[in-house]
């Protein structure tokens, strides 16, 4: 003799609605640094790829991302006058380390840099000519 299992159905399941604002809620606190959206999602008792949807929905095909900042290398300063007392020369600047943080990498420049050549590789990795 086999066992069956039978499962009654006895009323209509409704979907639940989300109003706009409780959706952009929800993607802004499951797109955080440091959340995961598969928590968030089984937290509601939804999806995952439902908030994903949701995301396209209000930010578009991909979610905002940081921008790159304008940066200035300053020039060296001018001689000094003949007037001005020679300043003791000063000791070279240690070297130092430049990490900028892509969406998919990480690059990271150590020691002393030649400044147009972090710009061209920056410009070249963001798709820009230099």
């Amino acid at each position: 003799m086999t066992i069956q299992r039978v499962e009654v159905i006895t009323g209509l399941e409704r979907r639940r609605q989300f109003s706009d604002e409780e959706k952009l809620r929800l993607v802004e606190e499951a797109f955080q640094p440091g959340v995961k959206a598969t928590e968030v999602a089984r937290r509601l008792g939804v999806d995952v790829s439902l908030l994903y949807r949701w995301r396209r929905q209000f930010f578009g095909p991909q979610p905002r991302l940081p921008a790159f900042m304008p940066i200035t290398v300053a020039a060296e300063e001018p001689p000094p006058s003949d007037d001005a007392p020679e300043p003791a020369p000063a000791a070279a600047p240690p070297p130092g380390v430049v990490e900028i943080e892509f969406t998919t990498a990480r690059l990271r420049f150590t020691g002393a840099v030649d400044p147009v050549v972090i710009t061209t590789v920056i410009a070249a990795l963001s798709g820009r000519s230099a």
